[in-house]
């Protein structure tokens, strides 16, 4: 049975270049308004010292990351996003 994929909306805040927090949202929808909401609060030097960036990431069980593992290992899949940067941590501990 197809594990359905589930994501993430990861809105990433700066202050001054320097990473100040990242915030997880259920959509993409709901962290855009989160941002809009936090961006209309900040005056022009507000503006000039935070920054923001986002991305979608996927949330990964346990069961999904070994059948995700075993298909690799099983030449099903190739490896890609978490998965291979899992691939090459665990790698570098051999």
């Amino acid at each position: 049975m197809e594990e359905s994929i589930r994501t993430v909306a990861e809105l990433t805040i700066y202050y001054k270049r320097q990473r100040l927090m990242s915030l997880i949202f259920d959509t993409k929808e709901t962290a855009d308004a989160f941002f809009e909401t936090l961006n209309g609060f900040l005056n022009e030097k507000g503006k000039r010292e935070y920054s923001f960036s986002g991305e979608i990431k996927t949330v990964y069980s346990g069961d999904r990351i070994i059948n995700e593992l075993n298909d690799w290992m099983d030449n099903k899949i190739e490896p890609k996003d978490t998965i291979l940067d899992l691939i090459k941590i665990l790698d570098r501990l051999n």
